[in-house]
């Protein structure tokens, strides 16, 4: 009785997220302009609101940024921050409070909202599947995986009628095929592709986070029109390791399996969206 019970509200949150994702994309005609950041860094635009999602501004790569450190700026009046968790390649708490002023938030999950608040920033807190509206963007919570165990989720954002997916630094999970089902069609997926193994005692095998061949299952799972690559780059070697020449090995999976991919350097707005 209480598997059924748990199975009914998450289709009863599941169907409440539908509704809202139909009255987020209604009355534009054009979805949000879509700038890629450094590392897993996103920006969106749409009228006046502007949201970032897993934006650094800090330089924490010694001048050496994957292909370059990218601005962080905004011009409009609303501005929100989403994380997918709390490490500081994904947190940027004082680039987050200079760009967010007083009236900004982080939208994050509720597993990390004090934390987050601690740092001097106003929080909306999220729980998993329970979608948070604002400023003309719906934003839904879903799982994911931490390859340190860190509380951790990706985010499906829909504004202007289109719906995006971001990863984080997500390992590979069984959920999906699940996210794609109830919460797509997606049309970009931000997709970590690095595969990285972080140094532990012993050193694993095992990669922390999506290679490119699972990243290319994880679009096709989430129905994704375009997948565009993120976090990858960076080698620090013994301590940080990537999968060798991770965007070539991508695209060339890509190709093979007939998943779009579109590669974003840090700073450059995507075209031909809509």
């Amino acid at each position: 009785m209480k598997s059924l019970n748990l199975k009914s509200k998450m289709l009863s949150l599941l169907i409440m997220s539908l509704a809202l994702f139909v009255g987020a994309g209604a009355g534009h005609a054009n979805g949000p302009t879509v700038e890629r950041l450094t590392w897993a860094g996103v920006k969106l635009v749409l009228e006046d609101t502007t949201v970032f999602i897993d934006a650094v501004g800090t330089d924490l790569w010694d001048g050496n940024a994957p292909e370059g450190l990218a601005p962080v700026t905004t011009d409009t009046r609303r501005n929100y921050a989403l994380i997918t968790h709390a490490h500081n390649d994904h947190f940027d708490a004082a680039a987050l409070k200079a760009l967010l002023g007083e009236r900004g938030y982080v939208i994050c999950h509720e597993s990390i909202a004090a934390y987050v608040a601690s740092r001097g920033l106003r929080v909306i807190p999220a729980k998993t599947f329970h979608p948070v509206e604002r400023g003309g963007f719906l934003f839904t919570a879903v799982p994911a995986n931490d390859g340190f165990g860190s509380e951790q989720v990706s985010w499906v954002v829909s504004a202007g009628g289109k719906r995006m997916f971001h990863g984080g630094d997500t390992l590979w999970h069984g959920q999906f095929e699940t996210i794609g089902a109830q919460l797509g069609p997606i049309d970009i997926a931000f997709l970590p592709i690095n595969g990285a193994k972080v140094t532990r005692d012993p050193m694993p095998e095992t990669p922390a986070v999506l290679t490119p061949v699972q990243a290319v299952d994880a679009a096709l799972l989430l129905g994704a029109k375009l997948l565009v690559p993120i976090h990858f780059g960076w080698r620090d070697p013994g301590q940080y390791e990537e999968v060798d020449r991770p965007l070539e090995t991508l695209k060339a999976v890509a190709e093979r399996r007939g998943q779009a991919v579109k590669h974003l350097s840090p700073g450059a707005v995507l075209t031909g969206l809509n």
